[in-house]
């Protein structure tokens, strides 16, 4: 009886290290994906690719134009001059191009941050996933009203920017606050006799998630009036609507932040 209830824990074992991995793939797939997808990431890849490829060019033709000088001291054949002329005359082309692509991409400013679209979610089974899951509801929301804001210039871009940092740093902290309930979940899993130091322990980190998301969950929603008071209702009371939502906005952010600052000191006070 013994060796049948030890073989069905070590199937169950293997069973969750197989979901885990399954989970940890494709919330790695899904974090490769938001990140091609993100504006700011794709004009970061095509600036790196402009200054590579101008490199790549302006070397070839300063090798091009070093050969035919030392060719031209040697008393080379003219038509052997005039075929590495060309080649360096070639190189110089694109590397020119090149070269006004990338100050012309210099010249555009980088779209704000976004929040990880695609964030990795704890195990199934977790107390983290739930409120996990309901960020990366949120934050889906957030993004897209970001860019709405960010379109209709409803807030300057320093507003704009600091909430968005606002967001990313929350987001942050609560990711880590999940991978340390993850950790001791499987302390747990590994070390039975813990469970009753590290339950309550457990417990005061979800809820700590919780309270962030509902938090978070209030600045989306201040964020979706700004949004709606912007583009509905009358001309007239528009400004009026929009300074009260940006009031709004503004205050639910700062609570957020004090929120992620305070856990995140917290979070050093217990390293130290």
């Amino acid at each position: 009886m013994a060796t049948k209830t030890g073989r069905g824990e070590a199937w169950r074992s293997v069973l969750q290290r197989g979901v885990d991995t399954a989970a940890d793939l494709s919330g790695a797939l899904a974090e490769k994906l938001s990140a091609a997808a993100d504006p700011r990431a794709k004009l970061l890849r095509k600036r790196r690719w402009a200054a590579r490829l101008g490199v790549f060019f302006t070397l070839a033709c300063g090798f091009w134009v070093l050969v035919t000088a030392v060719l031209a001291s040697w008393r080379t054949p003219v038509w052997v001059l005039i075929i590495t002329g060309v080649i360096a005359a070639g190189a110089a082309f694109p590397a020119t191009l090149l070269w006004l692509r990338y100050r012309w991409l210099r010249s555009e400013p980088l779209p704000a941050e976004r929040p990880v679209a695609g964030r990795r979610l704890p195990p199934w089974g977790s107390a983290a996933r739930q409120p996990m899951s309901a960020l990366v509801a949120s934050e889906r929301g957030m993004f897209s009203l970001l860019g709405v804001m960010e379109r209709g210039h409803m807030l300057p871009a320093d507003e704009l920017r600091e909430l968005t940092a606002v967001a990313n740093q929350t987001a942050r902290t609560m990711a880590a606050t999940a991978t340390e309930v993850i950790s001791m979940e499987r302390a747990i899993s590994n070390a039975p006799q813990s469970r009753q130091y590290l339950v309550p322990t457990i417990n005061a980190f979800t809820a700590q998630l919780g309270q962030g998301v509902r938090q978070y969950n209030e600045m989306v929603t201040a964020a979706a009036q700004l949004v709606s008071a912007a583009n509905s209702g009358p001309v007239s009371a528009a400004p009026l609507s929009q300074q009260r939502y940006r009031s709004e906005l503004t205050n639910a952010t700062d609570r957020l932040m004090g929120w992620a600052q305070a856990f995140d000191e917290l979070g050093r006070l217990r390293q130290a």
